[in-house]
């Protein structure tokens, strides 16, 4: 069956920048490809990604290419410029004032990622007063070789609200049960960590409303170990106060 408006589909991509005859692996969703090509990075998880077909944001020739796919199908396709990210435009490299930053906390340093104004940019150049950041994305203006992989169409309600958990909370619930159109998610304590938690929370919501019409209620629960419980073994080898009054009573 191939995909349709609305699928929850889990997808494997690597992407390769052409140029002069040579391919350059960028990203991709498989671990080891990324080790072989000395681009793997330890605070990312690898895997299939889910994708909503029609609500994700996807590059136009991946939505196009994804339209007649079926599951378990592999598809290579090529990507210009505007079918992938745009040309690259000189007046996305922006001059900031290194003071500026600085009361941002941020050491100018040339190839260091920054957020500014809501958008991120990479600072390719410094001088004494100022910082050129661009904000062009990193593969602008690039001819792209992409790989696909169409791993599994979700079905089942219950598969769909776990990925969608995990894809705004980067962590699958520990516990999920759907009963009557009220579902309940048990989440790990780590989550509390997460910065933003509260916005993701609220994607996550608007994910659930607007495409899982079977849940009309959630509850949420995270729980948390406050100290360790006493084993009850190591409470029975103690002596109790009491009977240790006792003792020295009758003595």
């Amino acid at each position: 069956m191939a995909i349709s408006q609305g699928d929850y589909v889990l997808l494997n991509y690597s992407i390769y920048a052409l140029s002069d005859g040579k391919e350059e692996l960028v990203d991709t969703t498989d671990a080891e490809l990324a080790k072989k090509a000395g681009i793997f990075d330890e605070k990312r998880s690898y895997g299939s990604r889910l994708i909503i077909y029609g609500r994700s944001q996807l590059i136009k020739a991946v939505e196009e290419a994804l339209k007649d796919m079926n599951e378990g199908e592999e598809k290579e396709i090529e990507a210009p410029p505007e079918k992938a990210y745009g040309p690259r435009r000189e007046d996305l490299v922006v001059r900031i004032p290194i003071k500026q930053l600085r009361r941002y906390n941020i050491t100018p340093t040339v190839g260091r990622e920054i957020e500014v104004g809501g958008r991120i940019g990479r600072i390719i150049r410094v001088t004494e007063r100022f910082a050129y950041v661009d904000f062009n994305h990193p593969l602008a203006g690039k001819k792209l070789k992409i790989v696909l992989k169409v791993e599994k169409i979700l079905k089942e309600t219950k598969d769909k609200l776990t990925y969608l958990v995990e894809r705004w909370l980067g962590k699958k619930p520990v516990n999920l049960k759907i009963e009557n159109g009220i579902a309940n998610i048990e989440l790990d304590e780590s989550v509390i960590s997460i910065p933003d938690l509260e916005s993701r929370l609220q994607l996550l919501l608007r994910d659930i409303k607007e495409t899982l019409p079977d849940i009309n209620s959630l509850e949420i629960n995270i729980k948390i170990k406050v100290r360790e419980v006493e084993k009850e073994e190591e409470r029975k080898e103690e002596p109790s106060k009491s009977s240790t009054a006792t003792s020295q009573n009758s003595e």
